[in-house]
């Protein structure tokens, strides 16, 4: 069999990459159909997140450690375990089931994405060209995912996504071609612990970026997968944009500052939004694609610039990622999930209030206020926010018609509001992330 060319080899790697990062974000955009099939809490569905990361962070060093002395063997059998673990996640019987499967996923991802960090260093010729290539495919894979997911959710249902991974992870198989084995590398150095601390806490403050922004989008502005998908695709381009001049920033800590500068700044204005309009969202998306895209190219390069054992910290890299995914995802579900219910009550109140001072006929309002009431029970029940205007406005009479627009509004509010907590919390933690960055600016000479 012909051995591949460096640049096929480095492609198929990267996607190998790509794929497995991707999935810790992948069916964001398909929770609220997931949560509507198997009748769980918005609080439990966020396992299908957290199972697959919190995976991911435990088994990545270990991963690493069995990978830097067979490379080769350890892609080839954790590939095959992500494809076929990602395709029965597609037949889940169960919620449990699913949470199960993508903890395997998680497991088997780790260390496909270890091994292929020394199988780059090969391919690319030097440590810092597969570190390049790794850190690259990495964020475009974590900022695509919720988009590629969207997508596959709205056209043929959420099952595809898992579906298509399992031939994808397949074919990064042929990067194995004419690969022999390698020699056991020198003894790895301790862990760059600055760096991945600041990737940490970075990756805790995407979370609110790849999760709740979808979450608003789809469950509480009522935008359809495809539609959400394509909104959210600003942040993997500006991502993408923003890697393209990262090298003009330097050094290295300057990049990385100064993405955890722009991630915290576009979450901070993700809290304040004047109005459930996804024409808001863009501005904010830029700037955290932007940050992104700098941050944590910067940080993946510091963790593994000039230090042997590449294999080994890149697990250390990967651990820590994901585990400040984990951290995202404990420490603001409940913040969302609590000011959820209480920005429901006030906007039943208000609602109420809404009711009565409206035009409409006095016997009529209690009639409104139950098609109101009703149409409200059972959009929580798919999980989504209902068009109260379709409920109140559709009779031809303007006192409807203004009612309608002001509960919808009152609603609207309600919704984007609760948010609000939870954006402004991962805006902090991305600041936090400036300590380990700046206090670690001289841990190595980059």
């Amino acid at each position: 069999m012909q051995p591949l060319g460096a640049r096929n080899r480095i492609a198929l790697l990267g996607l190998s990459v790509g794929l497995v990062l991707a999935d810790s974000s992948v069916v964001t955009l398909a929770l609220p159909k997931i949560l509507v099939q198997f009748d769980v809490e918005v609080g439990t569905l966020a396992w299908a997140l957290i199972s697959f990361n919190l995976a991911l962070a435990l088994a990545a060093v270990p991963a690493a450690a069995v990978a830097r002395r067979r490379p080769v063997g350890v892609f080839a059998v954790s590939t095959v375990l992500f494809a076929v673990a990602s395709l029965a996640c597609a037949f889940s019987p169960s919620f449990g089931v699913l949470v199960t499967l993508r903890g395997v996923q998680g497991v088997a991802g780790a260390a496909v994405v270890v091994a292929a960090l020394d199988l780059l260093s090969e391919a690319a010729g030097t440590d810092a060209s597969a570190a390049r290539i790794w850190a690259l495919a990495g964020i475009v894979g974590a900022s695509v995912g919720p988009a590629f997911g969207g997508v596959l959710t709205q056209l043929f249902g959420w099952e595809s996504i898992f579906v298509l991974q399992a031939p994808l992870a397949l074919v990064g198989l042929f990067a194995l071609r004419g690969v022999s084995a390698r020699p056991v590398p020198e003894p790895a150095e301790r862990p760059q612990i600055a760096a991945n601390a600041a990737l940490l806490l970075v990756s805790g403050a995407l979370v609110a970026a790849l999760f709740l922004l979808v979450i608003l989008l789809i469950n509480g502005w009522r935008l359809e997968p495809l539609a959400a998908g394509l909104v959210v695709t600003i942040m993997p381009l500006a991502a993408i944009s923003a890697t393209r001049v990262a090298g003009l920033l330097s050094p290295l800590w300057t990049r990385a500052a100064s993405g955890a500068i722009l991630i915290s700044g576009g979450l901070a204005a993700l809290a304040w939004l004047p109005h459930a309009n996804v024409i808001w969202t863009v501005p904010p998306q830029i700037f955290i694609g932007a940050g992104l895209g700098l941050a944590l190219s910067a940080l993946t390069q510091r963790a593994l610039a000039g230090r042997s054992g590449q294999a080994l910290h890149g697990g250390w890299t990967i651990a820590a990622r994901h585990a400040g995914i984990v951290l995202g995802l404990v420490l603001l579900t409940p913040i969302f999930t609590a000011d959820l219910d209480r920005n429901e009550h006030e906007a039943l109140s208000a609602g109420t209030s809404a009711v009565l001072d409206s035009r409409i006929s006095p016997l009529d309002k209690i009639g409104v206020a139950r098609d109101v009431l009703v149409a409200v029970d059972k959009a929580k029940a798919d999980g989504r926010i209902p068009d109260i205007r379709e409920v109140v406005g559709h009779r031809d009479d303007s006192a409807y018609a203004d009612l309608g627009n002001a509960l919808q509004d009152q609603l609207d509010r309600a919704v984007t509001n609760a948010f609000s907590d939870s954006f402004l919390v991962s805006a902090l933690l991305g600041l936090l992330a400036l300590v380990p960055i700046v206090l670690g600016r001289r841990e190595v000479g980059v």
